[in-house]
């Protein structure tokens, strides 16, 4: 039996929903300046609402979300020696980042979508040490397929984060993934990983493969699934001596490479000492934590 259309329109356009225990309460719904139902109101009514939405989502539950991170998360970081990262991307909590920054939690850092409001593009080069960086996740487009799908925001970066007059390529060419994927190797995070897809892009036998079948998975699409598979045997990427060489010299030039290479033989580059030297005061900081395992009450 289909749902009436119309019925089913009214429904996704209300703007307070009742409470199913008690009649007289209602709560606003997520995004409700998103309905026709909220463009229908005067001003005021507006921005009364706009007000409620504010405190209840951004106010009036931050000490909750609080409380509970402090109850569950000690027991999850003291049941195991590994290393804890939490997403912290996307709509969250403004009590996320200081609890991750009290309980020594790692946080996640990709370019295109910044913490910083005031930003459109992530600087790596000033990431915190407490993070990890990289171009790309298995939750988002990958590199090059985002290069090629926006091409407003593609002219935006070539012009302010790569410094270029000049139109870019309508294709992530592998000198755009090389520039990209070394601002990461650079950046001053614990941690900066790489998707084998972006790895791939540096070399242009690799990208002649549709760049949208490379994302791993779509958060978006409820019908989607993880079916990627790379198109590259790993017998021929162990004869890549040139993808190997790539890669290697990005890593030696960060000076991310262990065991720690002869400095007369690897040139370290600038931005990335300067980086590092930032973050090392972070680095002694997260080692007393580490000395110092959280407690639960």
């Amino acid at each position: 039996m289909h749902e009436d259309p119309i019925k089913w329109g009214l429904g996704m356009n209300i703007v307070l929903i009742r409470d199913s225990e008690d009649p007289r309460k209602f709560y606003p719904r997520f995004n409700l300046e998103d309905t026709s139902s909220f463009q229908d109101l005067d001003d005021h009514s507006k921005n009364v609402l706009k007000r409620l939405y504010n405190d209840y989502y951004f106010c009036r539950q931050e000490n909750l979300w609080r409380q509970n991170a402090l109850k569950t998360l000690p027991v999850l970081l003291n049941s195991s020696d590994m290393l804890a990262c939490g997403e912290d991307l996307g709509l969250i909590p403004s009590c996320v980042h200081p609890v991750m920054q009290e309980l020594g939690l790692v946080g996640l850092r990709i370019q295109r979508m910044p913490n910083e409001p005031d930003l459109e593009f992530g600087i790596p080069s000033k990431y915190s040490y407490m993070t990890v960086c990289a171009p790309s996740c298995h939750d988002c487009s990958t590199l090059r397929a985002w290069w090629e799908e926006d091409e407003e925001r593609r002219l935006r970066f070539f012009k302010n984060v790569m410094e270029s007059d000049e139109l870019p390529p309508d294709q992530c060419v592998p000198e755009v993934v090389h520039f990209v994927l070394r601002q990461h190797f650079e950046a001053p995070s614990m941690w900066a990983i790489f998707p084998l897809q972006d790895l791939l892009a540096l070399k242009e036998e690799y990208t002649t493969r549709p760049a949208t079948e490379e994302t791993i998975n779509d958060p978006t699409n409820p019908k989607h699934y993880w079916r990627y598979r790379v198109h590259v045997t790993l017998e021929s990427l162990i004869k890549d001596n040139d993808l190997q060489t790539a890669i290697k010299d990005l890593v030696r030039w960060s000076g991310r490479s262990l065991p720690k290479e002869d400095d007369s033989e690897v040139e370290v580059s600038p931005v990335s000492a300067l980086s590092s030297a930032e973050a090392l005061s972070e680095k002694q900081q997260f080692a007393g934590t580490m000395e110092k395992p959280v407690l639960v009450k």
